[in-house]
């Protein structure tokens, strides 16, 4: 039965859905399938939306820059997929409004959160492709890829790793120290070595986004540790 939120919903996303529980299983939150004791939530249409993406902004990025290495092209597609990135698209269409959360979950602060908004980004687009096929996917995607006038690297963790190779020789290297709160809910801790160097330290609600977060540390003092904190170098 289609409700109000979802009807709201495939207007603005211009996509009329065949199967609308493909798009309710897409904007539910771990949280609210704990406590209503449900089954499915949007994790695996996440991880589908996820690869789809990608796909999609890799042959945009490819046809869009005939002459871009493959290290350039890395690097423009990290800075589209991010976390930071995506987040702003779903802010664009009010998409933390749209969410299922638990009542414990339910506020304002959840509804805004980046790792929220991007989850939820990726999982509609993983759910217009199930429902639509990749052409719809892909025409979701682009509406807000090609409004993008440029696009401006902050992807630290590859500038990180091309100073690494470059000065060292070495990829720096991510470990997870710590892992505080529930499953819908968790902040990681992740340091980065280069060599047998502590470089950075940062907190985030995902893995990437605490990967980043250590990476921006770690280029912010780079030149302070070169011939300083490196040893062999």
């Amino acid at each position: 039965m289609l409700n109000k939120n979802q009807e709201e919903l495939q207007k603005i996303i211009d996509y009329k859905f065949n199967d609308l529980k493909i798009l309710n299983v897409a904007l539910t939150h771990k949280s609210y399938v704990i406590e209503a004791e449900e089954r499915d939530y949007n994790g695996r249409v996440e991880f589908l939306g996820d690869s789809i993406l990608s796909a999609i902004v890799a042959e945009n990025l490819y046809l869009k820059y005939p002459h871009g290495s493959e290290g350039k092209l890395s690097q423009l597609k990290a800075q589209v997929v991010s976390a930071s990135n995506l987040s702003d698209w779903a802010r664009e269409i009010n998409l933390g409004n749209y969410v299922l959360l638990g009542k414990n979950e339910d506020t304002k602060k959840t509804r805004t959160k980046d790792s929220l908004l991007c989850d939820v980004f990726e999982a509609v687009i993983g759910a217009i492709y199930l429902d639509g096929g990749f052409e719809n996917a892909k025409k979701f995607v682009l509406k807000f890829l090609d409004n993008q006038k440029e696009i401006v690297i902050t992807d630290y963790k590859s500038r990180l790793q091309e100073a690494a190779q470059s000065v060292y020789k070495e990829l720096p290297r991510y470990v997870i120290i710590k892992e505080v709160g529930p499953d819908h809910n968790k902040k990681f801790k992740v340091v980065v070595y280069v060599k047998d160097s502590l470089l950075g330290e940062g907190i985030g609600n995902s893995k990437k986004e605490a990967h980043q977060s250590a990476a921006k540390q770690a280029m912010r003092d780079f030149n302070h540790y070169i011939g300083k904190n490196i040893s062999g170098a």
